[in-house]
């Protein structure tokens, strides 16, 4: 029976310790709890993965926080490739969050750096439509940056060297060489021409300054005949005013005379309408003794013989 004992407490062992093995591997694993693990998605296009692999380390700050879980190559998108990390949940990943690719320059191997952007912010937890994680967008890093520069200083050096072996070519050097011989025939011929030139620019000289000193002596001609025309004038214009002034007299006097006429006028048309009237009235009382006159006159026999018997008189009735 002890041996039978003995060997049920021995494989007892074994089984604790095969259990306590895996349970450890779980536990650095970190699958023994999703709760503490969160998982993004990181889409690459303008990095090289070279030297990253499955279990790289994801770093913040210099801390490794977690690990590439899987990645993929996108089919059509031969340069896009789709890596999904875990990372621990303490790790504080906020929106604006970017991946960069950071390769060891000895030993070549890469990880991924997670760059939080600005001072703070709210957690990344959004998750595109389509996608099963949160997605951090892809970053550039500072060395790739400085490559980036690089490569470029190198082309536009390229450029300039192209440019100046160009402009040494063999036909421009003999184009210099001409123009040289050029300018060295224009010089000669200054040399020569020059002592004229200078003749010619004094002669000119000479010729402006008397030309300056005859305007000199127009300008002040015509400054002393604007002077003589300004004082005429101004005598003109006193006359003018004098004799508009007189002018203005005359018609108030002529006024005043009109207006003394109009009212004689008016008072002799009065006089006159008054005689008018009163010879009308005389030449009617006259016409109307002349109409007496005339009645009286056509019965001759009445004023000789008085009036007939058969005439009613004063009061009487027929």
């Amino acid at each position: 029976m002890e041996p039978e004992a003995r060997y049920a407490w021995v494989g007892a062992g074994v089984l604790a310790l095969v259990a306590l093995l895996v349970l450890g591997m779980l536990w650095l694993t970190g699958e023994t709890d999703d709760r503490v693990i969160k998982r993004y998605t990181v889409y690459f296009e303008q990095q090289s993965l070279e030297g990253l692999q499955i279990g790289s380390g994801v770093r913040m700050q210099g801390i490794t926080v977690g690990k590439v879980e899987d990645y993929a190559i996108i089919p059509g998108h031969a340069r896009r490739v789709k890596v999904t990390l875990q990372v621990d949940a303490r790790t504080p990943v906020l929106e604006g969050a970017v991946a960069e690719v950071a390769r060891h320059l000895v030993t070549g191997l890469s990880a991924i750096d997670l760059v939080n952007k600005g001072e703070g912010g709210p957690p990344l937890m959004n998750v595109p439509t389509g996608e099963e994680y949160p997605v951090i967008p892809e970053g550039v890093t500072q060395f790739a940056r400085m490559a980036s520069t690089l490569e470029d200083m190198g082309l536009a050096g390229r450029d300039a060297l192209v440019r100046f072996n160009t402009l040494l070519s063999d036909r421009n050097m003999a184009a210099l060489g001409r123009l040289v011989d050029n300018l060295e025939g224009i010089s000669g011929n200054l040399r020569q021409t020059l002592p004229a030139l200078t003749e010619e620019t004094r002669a000119t000289l000479a010729d402006t300054r008397a030309a300056a000193a005859r305007l000199d002596g127009l300008g002040a001609e015509a400054s002393q005949t604007l002077r003589d025309s300004r004082a005429h004038m101004d005598g003109l214009a006193a006359e003018t005013r004098a004799t508009l002034a007189s002018a203005r007299e005359s018609f108030q006097a002529v006024n005043r005379e009109m207006a003394g006429l109009s009212m004689e006028l008016k008072l002799s048309a009065d006089l006159a309408t008054q005689e008018i009237q009163s010879t009308a009235q005389s030449l009617r009382q006259a016409g109307d003794a002349l109409q007496e006159t005339g009645r009286a006159l056509s019965e001759p026999a009445r004023i000789l013989y008085g009036t007939h018997e058969a005439d009613l008189g004063p009061g009487e009735q027929p």
